[in-house]
C-alpha cells in the first residue's frame, strides 16, 4: 500500500515530535499512548485522504455499567462540550465509555504537521482533564451520585494541573 500525502504528513508529525506509535496494517491509522497528568491516554489517529481530513480519537478505559453512572457521564460530556472550541466528547452508549474526538479538514492533500500535533495535544489534554471527573462520578453511589452538581465538578480548579511557564529568554 502506498501512503497518501496526508498519512505521510501524520507519520512525519509523530516522528518530529518524538512520539512513539504503531501503524495499523492495511489502513492509514496509527495508535499511540501518552502519559498525562491524571491518566494514560491511548488514542488512534486516522487519515481520510479523499476528504483531506485527520481524526484523532481517544476512549476512556473506564466503563459505566450502571445506567445512572452512564447518565451522569453523558451530562458531564454535554456540559463540557458547550465550552469546547476544538473536538467533542462522545458516549459509546452500549459500551458505557466516554471518548473524545477531534477532526480537521485541510485545504491541501498533505495537511499540516503543526495542526496534526495540535490535534493530538488537544485530545490528550481533554481526556486527561476529564479523567478525575469521570472517576468521581463512577465512584459515587445512591444519593451522592444523584446530588452531584456537574457544573461545580467541572469548575474544580484543584484538579487542573499547573501549566509550566515557558522560557522565552531564547526568543
Amino acid at each position: 500500500m502506498v501512503n497518501s500525502e496526508l498519512y505521510s504528513t501524520i507519520l512525519h508529525a509523530f516522528r518530529e515530535a518524538g512520539w512513539a506509535f504503531t501503524e495499523v496494517d492495511g489502513r492509514e491509522v496509527i495508535r499511540a499512548g501518552f502519559e498525562a497528568h491524571h491518566t494514560r491516554v491511548e488514542l488512534h489517529l486516522q487519515a481520510f485522504e479523499p476528504l483531506a481530513a485527520v481524526s484523532v480519537v481517544s476512549e476512556s478505559p473506564n466503563t459505566a455499567t450502571n445506567p445512572l453512572h452512564r447518565d451522569r457521564l453523558c451530562e458531564l460530556a454535554m456540559r463540557i462540550n458547550r465550552t469546547l472550541t476544538v473536538g467533542n466528547f462522545e458516549m459509546d452508549w452500549n459500551a458505557g465509555r466516554l471518548g473524545f474526538r477531534a477532526t480537521n479538514l485541510f485545504p491541501t492533500p498533505q495537511g499540516d504537521v503543526k495542526i496534526i500535533q495540535g490535534l493530538v495535544h488537544n485530545t490528550v489534554g481533554e481526556m486527561d482533564r476529564i479523567a478525575p471527573l469521570e472517576l468521581i462520578i463512577l465512584k459515587a453511589e445512591g444519593a451522592e451520585l444523584a446530588s452531584l452538581d456537574i457544573d461545580k465538578l467541572i469548575a474544580r480548579e484543584d484538579l487542573i494541573p499547573e501549566i509550566p511557564e515557558r522560557d522565552t529568554s531564547a526568543t
